[in-house]
């Protein structure tokens, strides 16, 4: 599929929701309901490596993960180039 130059201009005006994962655990349902305020969850990712972004849970990037007036946000290091997001949202009707 080629993208066009009236592709991008449907496009820009969508609102998207971006996620970041930090990582994540495989865990019972048991151990799930037995989890309490405090308690630590290990997560599959090494400490400074960053998150995945995600747009409706597709990877698009990943970035470093910073503090910026006691917010979270992250820095991204790498995303995809932008005609293959286009084609995404176009090929899953995101539009």
């Amino acid at each position: 599929m080629e993208i066009s130059e009236r592709d991008y201009d449907l496009l820009v005006d969508t609102q998207i929701t971006v996620d970041v994962m930090l990582g994540s655990a495989d865990i019972t349902v048991k151990e799930f309901l037995e989890l309490c305020e405090g308690d630590i969850l290990s997560l599959n990712k090494v400490a400074g490596s960053g998150g995945d972004i995600y747009v409706n849970k597709r990877i698009v990037g990943t970035g470093d993960i910073i503090v910026i007036d006691d917010k979270l946000a992250v820095r991204v290091q790498e995303v995809m180039d932008s005609d293959n997001v286009v084609r995404y949202f176009f090929e899953e009707n995101l539009i």
